[in-house]
């Protein structure tokens, strides 16, 4: 279950008082909410419209925070695979108002690096620095506008929400030893990311995650209209919650799309297990779960009457598999064989 960090949910509050939001009336920020979302539904893949005064308020109360959650959740991911001497620099690619520098404030086991920041809107910019200068950041942003002629080695990539919107002006990829790349969890989006997936492993990238594997995408293979994505559960705060009464999407568990690439790092400790990528299914004596292991569509089957189906959260990554009974797709593994890690 993830929360936000006190010291960060304190600077949105100040930041949105600042603004002139008030707390008292929620449906007014929600009013805004509800606008700002719209635009993303009607115009996936476009940038943040920041020239709109109520947009700074509205992704300040709703969207930074969920963002901030997703990020957070997939550096667990880049913890697990990527070690704190694996890489020495981070550059943030469509950096908006600073979800990437948050997440890194909030990861303890992490010492500050050199980090350089690329954003295109002026607005985004004052922002980002404006609350920068509410906090006490121990990560410095050097904002950037291009790369240098030369990157140093083990420099690692991110992009948070707008990869898929920079690709007429995307980076050299081949320049970063590791890539980042966190997307909405739409079909559309999803399945992007899954096609980028083999681009660049043709430039010399290896998978590190969600993937434990370096075949074939199952789903972009075997289907037309599965996708590649995580899910995990949000407890927003009071005050945020008090927003979403008012809201007719309802946020109690994020999904997101991500990938993470890299040039000089191999997993050896996971490849081979299997990846929970899918949400339960209970259908009519069984219940399923989707999973990813290599280039076949794969699912876990449990028969009900051979008891209850454990509870396995999406994204946990499962050792015992090869061991399961093979039904076609399905894998029926034996109660109790299954060890996962979330």
């Amino acid at each position: 279950m993830y929360k936000l960090p006190l010291q960060f949910n304190d600077l949105i509050e100040r930041a949105l008082l600042d603004l002139g939001a008030d707390f008292d009336r929620p449906q007014d920020l929600a009013a805004q909410i509800l606008e700002l979302s719209d635009f993303y539904l009607s115009n996936p893949g476009s940038p943040t419209p920041w020239d709109d005064p109520s947009t700074t308020t509205a992704y300040l109360s709703y969207f930074l925070p969920l963002n901030f959650i997703r990020l957070k959740a997939v550096f667990r991911e880049v913890r697990r695979f990527l070690s704190v001497k694996d890489f020495t620099d981070i550059w943030d690619f469509g950096a908006g108002i600073g979800t990437t520098q948050w997440v890194l404030e909030s990861e303890e086991e992490l010492a500050p690096r050199p980090f350089f920041v690329n954003e295109s809107s002026t607005q985004a910019k004052a922002l980002y620095k404006t609350l920068l200068g509410r906090g006490t950041p121990t990560w410095k942003p050097q904002f950037v506008d291009r790369l240098p002629t030369r990157l140093e080695p083990l420099s690692l990539g991110v992009f948070s929400y707008s990869f898929l919107e920079m690709q007429n002006v995307l980076p050299k990829l081949e320049s970063f030893s590791h890539l980042l790349i966190v997307e909405p969890s739409t079909r559309d989006c999803g399945r992007s990311l899954m096609a980028w997936r083999d681009k660049l492993m043709r430039q010399g990238f290896f998978p590190l995650a969600p993937c434990t594997h370096s075949e074939e995408c199952p789903l972009l293979v075997h289907s037309g209209k599965d996708w590649c994505h995580m899910r995990v559960h949000f407890t927003g705060p009071l005050w945020w919650q008090r927003i979403e009464e008012h809201l007719p999407m309802k946020n109690r568990t994020l999904t997101y799309s991500y990938l993470l690439m890299s040039k000089t790092v191999r997993d050896t400790e996971w490849r081979g297990a299997a990846r929970v990528i899918g949400d339960t299914l209970v259908e009519n004596g069984k219940t399923r779960q989707m999973i990813c292991r290599g280039s076949k569509r794969e699912f876990l089957s449990w028969l009900h009457k051979k008891g209850e189906a454990p509870s396995i959260p999406h994204g946990s990554l499962l050792r015992g598999v090869d061991i399961a009974e093979v039904r076609g797709a399905e894998l029926r593994p034996e109660p109790g064989s299954l060890k996962w890690t979330i």
